[in-house]
């Protein structure tokens, strides 16, 4: 309203003028200016009064470079000389027509996110007038990362490395485990407890180890995502592997680019800083290691600017 106030001076301005100057044509424009701008100022108000807008998030799961989509419903505004405007990534101001209509916006990096209120602004067709207001409630989305497109590295992690004499190796006496596993020769010649380690087939499938810790940006924690994701996939689709994400200490099975891949996914889209702790009998060197500090600088995208009402969930926390 600003704006407004200041034209206003105006037909003041002229209404003063026409007094010292006794013109009755300069007093008659000032006063019809005084109208106009009375209208626009009414009109404005009466909108902000009226106006009811219902905002919806249409996905709260998108892959990375899809359109995060609102729609919007208008109501209210009929037969009023203003129009609804909102905000855009690009910065300017866009018309937001009555009724329904749908925005959108490229989202370039996964990460788990809120969509606050977003910003919105009412103003008269001259242009002399604006209120700006919010429309919807705080949402989630989850922007998950998009798999890169690669040539799947086939290490197989084995618990056998050693070529330990027990068909299934050994392992630390873990407290709670039955004596029968309890491997008695090793405890008798070290006097320290061993317990016998049962393989599956599982515990042969190629390992994938991700690492975030000491990441220069959230870029390169993006390339990591992305990565994993693709090994991973690339993968399950040949037999099926097995995923240390930061914070774990024990893998994620991933048998089929099916089954468990969607909460793989998800847990990729929010990863952690930080290193996994490797199971016993692991080896860094038998596995891929995806490490962010790591990233080919090529490969990293730079992080744009979010949506307006678009912010990290993390930062929404800390408010």
């Amino acid at each position: 309203m600003k704006r407004g106030t200041e034209l206003a001076i105006g037909p003041v301005l002229l209404a003063v003028a026409a007094v010292l100057l006794g013109s009755l044509a300069i007093f008659a424009i000032a006063v019809g200016l005084a109208l106009i701008y009375i209208g626009a100022a009414w009109a404005v108000s009466r909108a902000e009064e009226q106006v009811r807008i219902a905002r919806q998030l249409l996905h709260h799961e998108i892959v990375e470079g899809r359109r995060a989509e609102l729609q919007f419903e208008t109501t209210g505004v009929e037969g009023l000389p203003v129009t609804i405007e909102y905000a855009c990534q690009c910065g300017e101001w866009h018309t937001l027509p009555a009724g329904r209509h749908t925005v959108g916006w490229t989202m370039d990096h996964p990460g788990p996110h809120v969509v606050g209120p977003s910003p919105l602004r009412i103003r008269d067709d001259l242009g002399l007038f604006t209120r700006f207001l919010f429309a919807g409630e705080p949402d989630r989305l989850l922007v998950l990362p998009d798999p890169e497109d690669v040539n799947a590295h086939r290490r197989v992690s084995g618990s056998d490395m050693a070529h330990d004499p027990e068909p299934d190796g050994l392992r630390e006496y873990v407290r709670g485990t039955p004596m029968s596993r309890i491997h008695w020769k090793t405890a008798a010649r070290t006097g320290q407890l061993m317990e016998r380690r049962f393989v599956t087939s599982r515990d042969e499938l190629p390992l994938i180890i991700v690492d975030t810790a000491g990441a220069l940006t959230g870029a390169n924690v993006d390339w990591a995502a992305r990565e994993a994701a693709g090994q991973a996939l690339a993968l399950a689709r040949s037999g099926g592997c097995r995923v240390l994400l930061p914070g774990d200490r024990t893998p994620t099975t991933l048998l089929d680019p099916v089954g468990s891949w969607t909460t793989l996914h998800r847990r990729l889209a929010d990863l952690a800083e930080g290193r996994p702790t490797l199971p016993h009998g692991v080896h860094v060197r038998d596995a891929v290691v995806v490490a962010a500090a790591a990233a080919p600088p090529h490969r990293v995208r730079p992080r744009r600017a979010l949506p307006p009402g678009f912010v990290g969930e993390g930062v929404w926390a800390g408010r």
